[in-house]
C-alpha cells in the first residue's frame, strides 16, 4: 500500500473501526479530516499518529508505510482514546507532556500541575486543573492565573474594573486584577492525587 488513505482505509477494515465518526472522537480529530484522508485530497496529515493511535497500530506503518501495521513482535500496540488527552502546560507555555483524563474533553482545553499550595483548599501542591481558556469568568469561578510568571488558583469575584482574586484563607488580601492577561482560564475540573500513608 502506497499512499495513506490506502493503509488507513486497511487500517480501518482490519481493526473493525470503519465508522468515521466514531474514529473521529478516538482520535480526537476532525471528521472532515479522516474523510480527506480517505478520499484522497489529503495525502498526508499532521493527526495520523493520533489515527494510529486510536485505531491500535503502528504510526510508523501508517505515515510512511514502514514496517507491520500491528508493530514488531516486542511489542504490543492498544488503542488509545485521544478524546481524553490533554497537553500539560506551565508559565512557560506548552509542554511535551500529555495526561490521559477521564473523559472525553474538548481539545482546546489545557492541564496545569500546580507546583505550590494556592491557597484552594481543593487545590493543594501537585493538583492537575484541567482549564478552559476560551471563555470569561464568572463570580466565585475558580481561576488559573499567571502573575510575575508563577501559576496559581484563585476564586474570582466580579467587581472593578477586571474583577478580583481571592483565596480561602481570610488573612490574604483579596487582589484586584489590574491586568486582565493574569487569567489563563476557568477551571472547569481539579485532580487531586492521593497518596497512601
Amino acid at each position: 500500500m502506497k499512499t495513506l488513505r490506502e493503509r488507513l482505509l486497511h487500517a480501518m477494515n482490519e481493526t473493525g473501526l470503519t465508522n468515521q465518526s466514531e474514529l473521529s472522537k478516538l482520535a480526537g480529530v476532525n471528521q472532515s479530516i479522516i474523510s480527506k484522508i480517505l478520499s484522497g485530497r489529503n495525502e498526508t496529515s499532521k493527526y495520523s499518529g493520533r489515527l494510529a493511535s486510536a485505531l491500535g497500530i503502528s504510526a510508523d506503518w501508517l505515515i510512511n508505510g514502514s514496517g507491520s501495521m500491528l508493530g514488531d513482535a516486542s511489542t504490543s500496540l492498544q488503542r488509545i482514546d485521544a478524546s481524553k488527552l490533554v497537553c500539560v502546560w506551565d508559565e512557560n507555555g506548552q509542554t511535551d507532556n500529555i495526561i490521559s483524563w477521564t473523559e472525553s474533553i474538548p481539545s482546546h482545553f489545557r492541564a496545569y500541575i500546580l507546583k505550590k499550595n494556592s491557597g484552594i483548599a481543593q487545590a493543594p501542591t501537585g493538583a492537575v486543573v484541567l482549564v478552559d481558556p476560551t471563555i470569561s469568568p464568572g463570580n466565585d469561578d475558580l481561576v488559573v492565573t499567571m502573575i510575575r510568571n508563577e501559576i496559581s488558583l484563585y476564586r474570582y469575584l466580579d467587581g472593578g474594573i477586571h474583577g478580583f482574586l481571592v483565596v480561602d484563607d481570610d488573612r490574604i488580601p483579596v487582589t484586584e486584577v489590574t491586568d486582565p492577561s493574569w487569567i489563563i482560564g476557568v477551571a472547569e475540573q481539579i485532580l487531586v492525587r492521593r497518596l497512601r500513608k
